[in-house]
Protein backbone atom coordinates (compact mmCIF):
# COMPACT_ATOMS: atom_id res chain seq x y z
CA UNK A 1 0.00 0.00 0.00
CA UNK A 2 1.23 3.53 -0.67
CA UNK A 3 2.78 5.25 2.32
CA UNK A 4 2.17 8.74 3.66
CA UNK A 5 4.62 10.12 1.08
CA UNK A 6 4.16 8.15 -2.16
CA UNK A 7 7.28 7.26 -4.11
CA UNK A 8 7.31 7.41 -7.90
CA UNK A 9 10.22 6.17 -10.00
CA UNK A 10 10.47 7.92 -13.39
CA UNK A 11 12.32 6.22 -16.23
CA UNK A 12 13.38 8.00 -19.40
CA UNK A 13 15.12 11.04 -20.79
CA UNK A 14 16.68 14.12 -19.15
CA UNK A 15 17.49 17.15 -21.29
CA UNK A 16 19.13 20.57 -21.12
CA UNK A 17 16.62 22.94 -22.78
CA UNK A 18 17.69 26.24 -24.34
CA UNK A 19 14.44 28.21 -24.56
CA UNK A 20 13.98 31.14 -26.96
CA UNK A 21 10.89 33.38 -26.83
CA UNK A 22 9.71 35.22 -29.94
CA UNK A 23 7.24 38.02 -30.62
CA UNK A 24 5.72 36.19 -33.57
CA UNK A 25 5.27 32.68 -34.90
CA UNK A 26 8.38 30.90 -36.15
CA UNK A 27 9.36 31.87 -39.70
CA UNK A 28 10.63 28.56 -41.07
CA UNK A 29 13.53 29.17 -43.44
CA UNK A 30 13.89 32.81 -42.36
CA UNK A 31 15.60 34.66 -39.54
CA UNK A 32 13.88 34.76 -36.15
CA UNK A 33 14.75 37.16 -33.35
CA UNK A 34 14.28 36.08 -29.74
CA UNK A 35 13.07 38.48 -27.09
CA UNK A 36 14.68 36.34 -24.37
CA UNK A 37 16.71 33.18 -23.90
CA UNK A 38 16.97 30.93 -20.85
CA UNK A 39 18.25 27.46 -20.03
CA UNK A 40 16.23 24.93 -18.05
CA UNK A 41 15.87 21.28 -17.18
CA UNK A 42 13.79 19.33 -19.71
CA UNK A 43 12.79 15.87 -20.87
CA UNK A 44 9.58 13.93 -20.09
CA UNK A 45 10.89 11.74 -17.25
CA UNK A 46 12.96 14.53 -15.68
CA UNK A 47 10.11 17.06 -15.77
CA UNK A 48 7.73 14.46 -14.36
CA UNK A 49 10.14 13.74 -11.49
CA UNK A 50 10.47 17.44 -10.67
CA UNK A 51 6.67 17.76 -10.76
CA UNK A 52 6.29 14.88 -8.30
CA UNK A 53 8.85 16.39 -5.92
CA UNK A 54 7.19 19.83 -6.12
CA UNK A 55 3.83 18.24 -5.29
CA UNK A 56 5.26 16.67 -2.14
CA UNK A 57 5.94 13.18 -3.44
CA UNK A 58 9.19 11.26 -3.32
CA UNK A 59 10.69 11.24 -6.83
CA UNK A 60 13.41 8.97 -8.16
CA UNK A 61 14.82 9.23 -11.66
CA UNK A 62 16.42 6.51 -13.77
CA UNK A 63 18.02 8.17 -16.78
CA UNK A 64 21.21 8.27 -18.83
CA UNK A 65 23.52 11.26 -19.26
CA UNK A 66 26.93 11.95 -20.68
CA UNK A 67 29.91 12.91 -18.55
CA UNK A 68 29.85 16.52 -19.75
CA UNK A 69 28.94 19.98 -18.50
CA UNK A 70 25.37 19.68 -19.78
CA UNK A 71 24.98 16.51 -17.75
CA UNK A 72 26.46 18.20 -14.69
CA UNK A 73 23.92 21.03 -15.03
CA UNK A 74 21.01 18.58 -15.41
CA UNK A 75 22.08 16.70 -12.28
CA UNK A 76 22.45 19.95 -10.32
CA UNK A 77 18.96 21.09 -11.37
CA UNK A 78 17.40 17.76 -10.40
CA UNK A 79 19.08 17.73 -7.00
CA UNK A 80 18.05 21.33 -6.37
CA UNK A 81 14.45 20.30 -7.03
CA UNK A 82 14.62 17.40 -4.58
CA UNK A 83 14.80 14.50 -7.05
CA UNK A 84 16.77 11.37 -6.09
CA UNK A 85 19.40 11.01 -8.86
CA UNK A 86 21.32 8.05 -7.40
CA UNK A 87 20.16 5.86 -10.32
CA UNK A 88 21.10 8.33 -13.07
CA UNK A 89 23.92 6.80 -15.11
CA UNK A 90 26.76 8.81 -16.64
CA UNK A 91 28.49 7.55 -19.80
CA UNK A 92 31.99 8.71 -20.66
CA UNK A 93 32.59 10.21 -24.10
CA UNK A 94 28.87 10.70 -24.79
CA UNK A 95 26.95 13.98 -25.11
CA UNK A 96 24.00 14.61 -22.79
CA UNK A 97 20.66 15.37 -24.48
CA UNK A 98 20.07 19.02 -25.42
CA UNK A 99 17.15 20.85 -27.05
CA UNK A 100 16.52 24.20 -28.65
CA UNK A 101 12.97 25.33 -27.90
CA UNK A 102 11.10 28.23 -29.50
CA UNK A 103 8.06 29.52 -27.60
CA UNK A 104 5.76 31.83 -29.61
CA UNK A 105 3.43 34.53 -28.21
CA UNK A 106 0.54 32.06 -27.89
CA UNK A 107 2.62 29.83 -25.62
CA UNK A 108 3.03 27.07 -28.22
CA UNK A 109 6.49 25.54 -28.48
CA UNK A 110 8.65 24.07 -31.23
CA UNK A 111 11.41 21.69 -30.14
CA UNK A 112 14.59 20.45 -31.81
CA UNK A 113 16.27 17.76 -29.73
CA UNK A 114 19.55 15.89 -30.01
CA UNK A 115 19.99 12.69 -28.01
CA UNK A 116 23.09 10.60 -28.61
CA UNK A 117 21.92 7.09 -29.53
CA UNK A 118 24.59 5.62 -27.25
CA UNK A 119 22.69 6.87 -24.22
CA UNK A 120 19.89 4.52 -25.25
CA UNK A 121 21.67 1.69 -27.04
CA UNK A 122 24.41 1.16 -24.41
CA UNK A 123 22.16 1.32 -21.35
CA UNK A 124 21.57 -1.61 -19.05
CA UNK A 125 18.00 -2.71 -18.29
CA UNK A 126 16.05 -1.43 -15.29
CA UNK A 127 15.97 -4.10 -12.59
CA UNK A 128 13.63 -5.10 -9.77
CA UNK A 129 16.09 -3.57 -7.29
CA UNK A 130 15.85 -0.25 -9.15
CA UNK A 131 12.07 0.03 -8.65
CA UNK A 132 11.77 -1.60 -5.22
CA UNK A 133 9.97 0.72 -2.81
CA UNK A 134 8.06 2.51 -5.58
CA UNK A 135 4.31 3.09 -5.31
CA UNK A 136 4.16 3.65 -9.07
CA UNK A 137 6.58 3.70 -12.00
CA UNK A 138 6.32 6.21 -14.86
CA UNK A 139 8.09 5.65 -18.17
CA UNK A 140 8.51 7.73 -21.31
CA UNK A 141 9.24 6.28 -24.74
CA UNK A 142 12.49 8.07 -25.48
CA UNK A 143 14.26 5.02 -24.02
CA UNK A 144 12.00 2.13 -25.15
CA UNK A 145 14.07 -0.73 -23.74
CA UNK A 146 14.30 1.08 -20.42
CA UNK A 147 10.52 1.42 -20.43
CA UNK A 148 10.06 -2.27 -21.22
CA UNK A 149 12.43 -3.46 -18.50
CA UNK A 150 11.01 -1.01 -15.93
CA UNK A 151 7.44 -2.13 -16.61
CA UNK A 152 8.43 -5.79 -16.34
CA UNK A 153 10.30 -5.18 -13.09
CA UNK A 154 7.43 -3.19 -11.60
CA UNK A 155 4.78 -5.68 -12.72
CA UNK A 156 6.65 -8.51 -10.99
CA UNK A 157 6.07 -6.64 -7.71
CA UNK A 158 2.51 -5.53 -8.57
CA UNK A 159 3.59 -1.88 -8.83
CA UNK A 160 1.34 0.24 -11.10
CA UNK A 161 3.02 1.45 -14.29
CA UNK A 162 2.15 4.59 -16.25
CA UNK A 163 3.29 5.17 -19.84
CA UNK A 164 3.75 8.70 -21.18
CA UNK A 165 2.93 7.77 -24.78
CA UNK A 166 4.05 10.58 -27.09
CA UNK A 167 5.50 10.65 -30.60
CA UNK A 168 9.24 10.09 -30.23
CA UNK A 169 10.32 7.57 -32.87
CA UNK A 170 8.88 5.75 -35.86
CA UNK A 171 8.47 2.71 -33.61
CA UNK A 172 4.97 1.86 -32.35
CA UNK A 173 5.72 -0.13 -29.17
CA UNK A 174 2.37 -1.87 -28.77
CA UNK A 175 4.01 -4.42 -26.46
CA UNK A 176 4.56 -1.60 -23.94
CA UNK A 177 0.86 -0.71 -24.08
CA UNK A 178 -0.09 -4.33 -23.42
CA UNK A 179 2.30 -4.64 -20.46
CA UNK A 180 1.48 -1.42 -18.58
CA UNK A 181 -1.37 -0.74 -16.17
CA UNK A 182 -2.02 2.86 -17.35
CA UNK A 183 -1.26 4.49 -20.71
CA UNK A 184 -1.83 8.21 -21.23
CA UNK A 185 -1.48 9.33 -24.85
CA UNK A 186 -0.78 12.67 -26.43
CA UNK A 187 -3.50 13.25 -29.03
CA UNK A 188 -1.13 13.11 -32.01
CA UNK A 189 0.39 9.84 -30.82
CA UNK A 190 -3.00 8.18 -30.36
CA UNK A 191 -4.17 9.31 -33.81
CA UNK A 192 -1.01 8.01 -35.46
CA UNK A 193 -1.11 4.68 -33.65
CA UNK A 194 -4.81 4.03 -34.30
CA UNK A 195 -4.81 5.46 -37.82
CA UNK A 196 -7.92 7.57 -37.29
CA UNK A 197 -8.70 11.18 -36.34
CA UNK A 198 -11.78 10.06 -34.42
CA UNK A 199 -10.57 10.12 -30.82
CA UNK A 200 -13.33 7.91 -29.46
CA UNK A 201 -12.74 5.25 -32.12
CA UNK A 202 -9.00 5.48 -31.49
CA UNK A 203 -9.44 4.99 -27.74
CA UNK A 204 -11.70 1.98 -28.25
CA UNK A 205 -9.29 0.51 -30.81
CA UNK A 206 -6.31 0.69 -28.46
CA UNK A 207 -8.30 -0.38 -25.40
CA UNK A 208 -9.40 -3.56 -27.20
CA UNK A 209 -5.81 -4.80 -27.22
CA UNK A 210 -4.91 -4.30 -23.56
CA UNK A 211 -6.21 -4.43 -20.01
CA UNK A 212 -4.49 -1.12 -19.24
CA UNK A 213 -6.44 2.03 -18.57
CA UNK A 214 -6.24 4.11 -21.77
CA UNK A 215 -6.48 7.91 -21.70
CA UNK A 216 -5.62 10.79 -24.01
CA UNK A 217 -4.82 14.42 -23.24
CA UNK A 218 -6.43 16.92 -25.63
CA UNK A 219 -4.96 20.23 -24.51
CA UNK A 220 -7.72 22.82 -24.20
CA UNK A 221 -10.31 20.11 -24.91
CA UNK A 222 -9.54 18.20 -21.71
CA UNK A 223 -9.06 14.46 -21.22
CA UNK A 224 -10.91 11.39 -22.47
CA UNK A 225 -10.42 7.87 -21.19
CA UNK A 226 -11.93 4.41 -21.10
CA UNK A 227 -12.65 2.91 -17.71
CA UNK A 228 -14.38 -0.46 -17.35
CA UNK A 229 -15.23 -0.34 -21.08
CA UNK A 230 -17.01 3.02 -20.65
CA UNK A 231 -15.89 6.17 -22.43
CA UNK A 232 -15.49 9.11 -20.08
CA UNK A 233 -14.37 12.72 -20.44
CA UNK A 234 -13.21 15.68 -18.38
CA UNK A 235 -13.11 19.31 -19.49
CA UNK A 236 -9.90 21.30 -19.38
CA UNK A 237 -9.41 24.01 -16.80
CA UNK A 238 -9.48 27.53 -18.22
CA UNK A 239 -6.27 29.53 -17.69
CA UNK A 240 -4.39 32.26 -19.52
CA UNK A 241 -1.80 30.20 -21.40
CA UNK A 242 1.72 31.61 -21.20
CA UNK A 243 3.91 28.61 -22.02
CA UNK A 244 2.99 24.99 -22.88
CA UNK A 245 6.56 23.66 -22.69
CA UNK A 246 6.56 20.55 -20.49
CA UNK A 247 2.81 20.69 -19.81
CA UNK A 248 2.34 17.07 -20.86
CA UNK A 249 5.30 15.95 -18.73
CA UNK A 250 3.79 17.75 -15.74
CA UNK A 251 0.42 16.08 -16.39
CA UNK A 252 1.99 12.62 -16.45
CA UNK A 253 4.04 13.25 -13.32
CA UNK A 254 1.01 14.46 -11.37
CA UNK A 255 -1.09 11.55 -12.64
CA UNK A 256 1.59 9.03 -11.64
CA UNK A 257 1.69 10.58 -8.17
CA UNK A 258 -2.10 10.35 -7.96
CA UNK A 259 -1.95 6.67 -8.88
CA UNK A 260 0.82 6.11 -6.32
CA UNK A 261 -1.30 7.77 -3.63
CA UNK A 262 -4.21 5.45 -4.37
CA UNK A 263 -6.51 8.06 -5.93
CA UNK A 264 -9.31 6.91 -8.22
CA UNK A 265 -8.65 7.28 -11.94
CA UNK A 266 -10.99 10.27 -12.21
CA UNK A 267 -9.47 11.98 -9.18
CA UNK A 268 -5.91 11.36 -10.42
CA UNK A 269 -6.80 12.79 -13.85
CA UNK A 270 -8.43 15.84 -12.27
CA UNK A 271 -5.38 16.40 -10.08
CA UNK A 272 -3.10 16.06 -13.12
CA UNK A 273 -5.27 18.39 -15.22
CA UNK A 274 -5.17 21.10 -12.57
CA UNK A 275 -1.40 20.75 -12.14
CA UNK A 276 -0.81 21.00 -15.89
CA UNK A 277 -3.15 23.99 -16.22
CA UNK A 278 -1.21 25.90 -13.57
CA UNK A 279 2.03 25.02 -15.36
CA UNK A 280 0.67 26.48 -18.63
CA UNK A 281 -0.05 29.78 -16.87
CA UNK A 282 3.64 30.25 -15.98
CA UNK A 283 6.88 30.81 -17.84
CA UNK A 284 9.41 27.96 -17.97
CA UNK A 285 11.83 27.60 -15.09
CA UNK A 286 12.10 26.09 -11.62
CA UNK A 287 9.17 28.21 -10.38
CA UNK A 288 6.89 26.87 -13.12
CA UNK A 289 6.24 23.59 -11.30
CA UNK A 290 3.14 23.83 -9.07
CA UNK A 291 3.31 22.84 -5.41
CA UNK A 292 0.65 20.78 -3.67
CA UNK A 293 -0.62 23.97 -2.02
CA UNK A 294 -0.94 25.62 -5.46
CA UNK A 295 -3.01 22.71 -6.79
CA UNK A 296 -5.20 22.41 -3.71
CA UNK A 297 -5.98 26.15 -3.84
CA UNK A 298 -6.68 25.98 -7.58
CA UNK A 299 -9.10 23.08 -7.18
CA UNK A 300 -10.80 24.69 -4.19
CA UNK A 301 -11.38 27.88 -6.18
CA UNK A 302 -12.92 25.87 -9.02
CA UNK A 303 -15.62 24.31 -6.85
Amino acid sequence: MPGDIPTVTCVGISVRDHVFRTERALDVGGKNLATSMSTHLGGPAANAAVTIAALGGSARLISNLGSDTAGDAIIADLERCGVDVSLVRRLAGVSSPVSSVVVDPSGERTIINHTDHRLIDASRPVTIDDVTGSDSVLVDLRWPDGARSAIAAAASSAIPTIVDFDLTTAEHPTDIIAAASHVVFARSALVQLAGTDDIDDALHDVAASTEALIAVTLGGHGVRWIEQQRLRSMSAYSVDVVDTLGAGDVFHGAFALGVAAGRSVEDALRFASATSAIRCSRHSGADAFPTRADVDAFLAADR
